[in-house]
């Protein structure tokens, strides 16, 4: 894909990216070998009898990014001390995707639909797209917004959106056909009302895109040579739970699920209980505490009966836990008191709202009036940021409303 460069890796080194999970190395062996582009490229060099064209077509072009082949005289000739990649499925696949910049800028330098300046980003343009899709993680994202995200990126115009949308085009083919990528199609209609609002379109693209396993590999080791914090799902398991917890903040629920899950299995039963457990009552945040119950409820019946004692202690922590034991069904509805309910239901709604997911379960729900009075019932520190939000974003009209007039008299008397 081409070096990261130094204002690439100073960039990346100052925002936190997201635990990554990996492969072991036979699946990634396995998915190398699937690459219709290796198997093209094997079968070129294997096929070079003096009369091998340099450029011309994509295949010779990533056969000499790749350093397989140079030019002697006029031809491609294999180059012998690289040889051995040919055998070797996975390195020679991690030497290609580090070439696909290469390879654009000739395909890039030959299209009339692509400006002349882009021949020279393609490199930077690849990296963008690729350092985009991994920061989404295993979620696929609306190509209509890829393209705004690299006009801001790279400072382009907006009168430069269709040679903005041909480069990607290009980029993306090129990882697709690579196996860096898939694509898919959403029918979620509220998806794409919302894709059309951020890009101004009134007819986005319904089409999706994510990286592929081996893309993510491959991409996190390039981090990592750069010296990026890209961190792998595990590698947090020796952390106390709190500094694992504040690096887990916004990150998507697989990998707060994964992440604690080696976390539990990394240490004794008891001991991950006991500190969980403690955790649960110190936390500050509403993710924390979540993650400190999903952590509980990676050790079985050793965390319900911690959870029963942070309930008994009472507080916030307290009420957290009854909702949480009340949902497993350790406990039954009708022990939990009003007061634990708001509390945590409002807590937990508070946790979604920090990963940006509070509405769209809220909208999910039945009986939105109910859980208006919920969040004004309680007292808990987030009940006006919640209702902000829903009177904001909440779908349904008379609800929003009533989240409206629920926040004004909560803030006109004070509180």
């Amino acid at each position: 894909m081409g070096e990261i460069s130094e204002q690439d890796a100073a960039a990346d080194a100052m925002r936190p990216m997201p635990p990554v999970a990996l492969l072991p190395e036979s699946e990634l062996r396995l998915a190398a070998g699937r690459s219709q582009v290796l198997a093209d490229l094997r079968r070129y060099v294997a096929g070079l009898d003096g009369h091998g064209e340099p450029g011309g077509t994509v295949i010779p072009r990533w056969a000499e990014a790749c350093g397989l082949v140079h030019v002697v005289d006029g031809v491609h000739v294999p180059v012998e001390k690289n040889a051995k990649l040919l055998d070797d499925p996975l390195d020679l696949w991690e030497r290609a995707y580090s070439a696909i910049g290469q390879v654009g800028v000739g395909i890039a330098a030959e299209d009339d639909a692509v400006p002349p300046f882009f021949a020279t980003l393609f490199p930077q343009w690849v990296s963008g797209v690729a350092f985009t899709l991994y920061e989404a993680g295993d979620h696929p994202i609306p190509v209509e917004l890829l393209y705004g995200v690299l006009t801001t990126m790279f400072g382009l115009e907006p009168a430069q959106d269709d040679s903005t949308r041909h480069a990607t085009a290009v980029t993306l083919d090129l990882l697709e056909r690579f196996g860096a990528i898939e694509r898919t199609t959403t029918t979620d209609s509220a998806l794409l009302a919302r894709v059309a609002e951020i890009a101004g379109t009134p007819n986005p693209s319904a089409a999706m895109v994510k990286l592929t396993p081996i893309a993510v590999w491959a991409i996190n080791r390039e981090l990592r040579a750069a010296g990026v914090d890209a961190p792998i799902i595990g590698e947090g398991a020796g952390e106390e739970l709190g500094e694992l917890c504040r690096r887990l903040l916004g990150a998507a629920p697989e990998v707060v699920d994964g992440e604690l899950k080696v976390w539990v299995r990394h240490r004794s039963p008891s001991d991950a209980t006991t500190e969980a457990s403690d955790f649960l009552r110190v936390a500050t945040l509403p993710s924390e505490r979540l993650f400190a119950l999903i952590a509980l409820g990676e050790t079985g019946e050793s965390g319900i009966a911690a959870a029963a004692e942070v309930r008994a202690d009472g507080g916030l922590p307290g009420a957290v836990a009854a909702m949480w034991l009340s949902e497993r069904g350790a406990v039954g509805p009708e022990t939990v008191t009003r007061e634990e309910v708001v509390i945590g239901m409002t807590d937990h709604f508070a946790a979604m709202h920090a990963h940006g997911a509070f509405v769209h379960q809220l909208a999910e729900m039945d009986g939105g009036f109910e859980l208006v009075d919920v969040l004004t019932a309680s007292d808990h520190p987030a009940r006006l940021d919640l209702l902000d939000a829903v009177a904001a974003e909440h779908p349904d009209r008379q609800v929003a409303r009533k989240a409206r007039k629920a926040r004004f008299k909560l803030r006109s008397s004070g509180l």
